[in-house]
């Protein structure tokens, strides 16, 4: 009777490991694998909703650990070379202009639109009402800037000759085109946003904003390289859905888009820092907006910036399959939420409808 006893309470140990052992299988097997991204930024522009998602607990919710990476200068080379996943706030002339070059980049989102001022001194202002008004004038402009193509192409579409008519006077950076405005060595500066402190202080003053000169204007893409793996289509969704969250928090809260910001700034004062993040004519939005970046391609041809490319699919340098889905995930989490119907209705018609 007691040896029955002992070989029961034998057979019951293992069996109770078994079960523990599938069990703790089981629950590593459903627990979902955390996926990594690496994230480069433009110290100029910062990176306003990558910030929020991350204080927010976004990119968290998603097991996804973001590393986020500064540049002054050389963002996209480093996205090239495979030293960043993502190239996030770069410009879309930019790395249209790669593009153009032969390099094998894919939009999958954005992140800013607007918000770049032409600036002159106060005193001039007034004589700037129309386009036809910078026939003749010094301009200073960064090269393959956001607001140096849209700015050149509205002057194009107006019929003004910008090889002829304007005289166009390249610097290399913000500072050096406030600088030519108010040393007066040029008439006209085109300038970008977050500066407004120093543009004023100087005694100039905004004339145009881009979203004046195109309503649409597009400036940062989130852009990646083309050969994109099954689980970095995975990781890109993760990183979308915390932008699409991300840019919610900043329409409606922007007090926490500063908050999230001044670790990015944090050699800023906070006045600085609001003025960078949350200038009023500056957009944040996580949507593509394909239809926006098909038309600066165009623009970029017509000005001149970048010729044969017959052989060259702009359809392919797309992939909106990871945002598609990220919204969709947000959607069917959220069924009765009016706003994430509207990011719907806002990716369909600059996306899908517009052909």
């Amino acid at each position: 009777m007691r040896k029955r006893k002992w070989l029961f309470g034998i057979v019951m140990f293992f069996a109770l490991t078994l079960v523990a052992c599938n069990g703790d299988e089981e629950k590593a097997s459903t627990q979902e694998k955390t996926y990594k991204l690496k994230v480069g930024y433009g110290q100029l522009y910062g990176a306003p909703l990558a910030d929020i998602a991350r204080a927010e607990g976004f990119f968290e919710d998603e097991n996804l650990e973001v590393e986020m990476v500064s540049f002054t200068s050389g963002g996209l080379d480093a996205l090239q070379a495979d030293k960043i996943d993502i190239a996030l706030t770069f410009g879309t002339a930019t790395p249209l202009n790669y593009i153009a070059q032969g390099a094998d980049f894919k939009f999958v989102g954005g992140h800013m639109e607007g918000g770049q001022p032409v600036v002159t001194k106060k005193e001039n202002a007034s004589q700037y009402k129309t386009l036809e008004d910078f026939k003749g004038k010094k301009i200073a402009t960064i090269r393959l800037g956001t607001l140096d193509v849209v700015f050149k192409s509205a002057l194009d579409d107006a019929g003004i000759d910008i090889h002829k008519d304007v005289d166009l006077v390249e610097v290399k950076s913000v500072a050096d085109v406030l600088e030519a405005v108010n040393s007066g060595k040029v008439d006209v500066g085109l300038s970008n946003t977050g500066h407004m402190t120093k543009t004023e202080a100087l005694g100039l003053t905004p004339i145009f904003w881009s979203n004046d000169l195109s309503p649409n204007d597009l400036c940062c893409r989130v852009t990646v390289r083309g050969n994109i793996t099954g689980d970095k289509a995975v990781a890109y969704k993760k990183f979308m859905k915390g932008l699409i969250r991300a840019e919610r928090v900043k329409l409606e809260n922007p007090k926490k888009n500063l908050e999230a910001s001044k670790p990015t700034f944090k050699q800023l004062p906070e006045e600085r820092v609001n003025e960078i993040v949350n200038e009023k004519h500056l957009i944040n939005s996580a949507d593509p907006n394909k239809r926006e970046v098909i038309n600066t391609w165009k623009k970029m041809q017509d000005i001149g910036y970048i010729s044969d490319v017959e052989t060259i699919n702009l359809e392919n340098h797309f992939d909106l399959s990871m945002y598609e889905a990220a919204l969709d995930e947000l959607i069917k989490g959220n069924p009765n939420d009016e706003y994430y119907k509207q990011v719907l209705q806002r990716y369909n018609e600059q996306n899908l409808d517009f052909k």
